[in-house]
């Protein structure tokens, strides 16, 4: 404790014996026993705590990174360890903290290193199906990488969430605890609280990287941005916005159709983060075994767990799928509720109700299942480049310039 009121205080209400006070994170280091295991936590004063960090750690030692940070940065971090014999594990956590549940736990980092450190790791997480939710997925990255396409999933997520209840809210006229009492029973297990940090931004980025579209998330990403702008944005406030009209339609027959535009929009979710994830482990030769990663998520997705199996049956049925919608079951339930989800992003557009993760979800579906794309119209046939120019004036009809791009051009 670098405080030194509290350094005082602990001195004068404690047996001198019953426990160590350093002042410093020289003093602490120098209290532990070799070789020395440190759990570094936390967001931003972590970058900071990791850099003191370096100057005190010695060959042998054992570093276990649980920094909010991106993934790229573990593999740094890794690399700079590994020149000074220091072994290093990174993991990304789910659930645990306040509500006083155990965590559970995404390992990056090397097979041995990881074996060293179980024995400190396994009391600490969930029991869930398949045994402890602890597991290494991969060398030292795949844990935050993991960690990252989860939260990215769940920001999606919540985000249809709020686009259904606004527009169930504008469609039947609802103030919000009339609308909290007719979606009290739906089994959709959204989370219930947001966390603010980067991972969605993050895992928005890494679908580009990695030419894994994800739509659904990146419309949530640019809504939160378009939420904080509007607060600055006079318009939002005049009396031109067009006030909201609702139709003549019953309670039931919306609420099954906002459910079912629901269900089909998060599997559709989740098979854009699971691309983007399978993308990134081929991509960064992590290796990550996709059904480990489903067993660890169905732990804190509570209601959502069910869906989790489904999608952990598919992927184990057939272990190279290349998008969960190919799966016979899935795409099946999909394709059970898309008339929901058609019919709900039409009726968002009559009552001028913006509900982009919506859109995107259905607009990613409709491109999975078509074999041809407007995109093709420009589309060549990698050839040489050659121009024809143009016939002077008075030469009869001009001739069109032609560009054809090759690889080699």
């Amino acid at each position: 404790d670098r405080n030194a009121e509290n350094l005082d205080r602990l001195r004068d209400e404690a047996p001198a014996t019953s426990f160590h006070i350093a002042a410093s994170l020289a003093q602490f280091m120098g209290l532990l026993r070799q070789f020395r295991t440190v759990v570094l936590s936390g967001s931003e004063a972590g970058f900071d705590l990791f850099s003191e960090l370096l100057e005190q750690l010695e060959a042998g030692d054992l570093l276990i990174d649980a920094v909010h940070c991106h993934f790229k940065e573990c593999c740094r971090r890794e690399r700079c360890l590994a020149e000074r014999d220091i072994r290093y594990l990174e993991t990304g956590i789910l659930g645990g903290g306040e509500d006083g549940s155990s965590p559970v736990l995404m390992v990056g980092g090397r097979p041995e290193t990881y074996r060293c450190a179980q024995p400190l790791l396994g009391p600490l997480v969930s029991k869930g199906v398949g045994g402890q939710c602890v597991s290494r997925l991969g060398p030292a990255g795949a844990g935050h990488f993991v960690k990252t396409i989860y939260d990215g999933i769940e920001y999606a997520l919540i985000q249809l969430v709020l686009e259904a209840f606004d527009l169930l809210k504008s469609a039947l006229d609802l103030d919000d605890d009339a609308a909290r009492d007719l979606t009290g029973a739906w089994q959709i297990g959204a989370p219930n609280r947001f966390r603010r940090d980067d991972s969605a931004r993050w895992t928005s980025q890494a679908a580009r990287e990695l030419e894994a579209p994800a739509p659904t998330l990146d419309a949530a990403v640019g809504m939160r941005i378009l939420s904080e702008l509007e607060k600055q944005n006079d318009f939002a406030t005049t009396l031109f916005r067009q006030p909201v009209g609702h139709f003549g339609d019953d309670a039931a027959s919306i609420l099954d159709e906002l459910h079912g535009a629901l269900c089909a929009a998060a599997i559709i979710t989740y098979a854009q983060g699971m691309a983007v994830l399978a993308a990134g482990a081929e991509r960064y030769g992590f290796g990550i075994n996709l059904a480990e990663v489903v067993r660890l998520w169905e732990v804190c997705c509570g209601r959502r767990a069910a869906l989790l199996d489904e999608i952990a049956s598919a992927i184990l049925a057939t272990p190279n799928l290349p998008n969960l919608l190919h799966d016979d079951d899935l795409s099946e339930k999909v394709m059970e509720q898309q008339e929901r989800l058609r019919h709900a992003v039409w009726r968002a557009g009559r009552l001028q109700t913006s509900v982009p993760a919506l859109m995107a979800s259905l607009d990613y579906l409709d491109s999975c299942r078509g074999a041809w794309l407007p995109v093709n119209l420009i589309q060549v046939p990698p050839t040489r480049l050659y121009s024809q120019p143009l016939s002077p004036p008075g030469a009869g009809p001009a001739k069109i310039t032609v560009l054809k791009m090759s690889n080699e051009g």
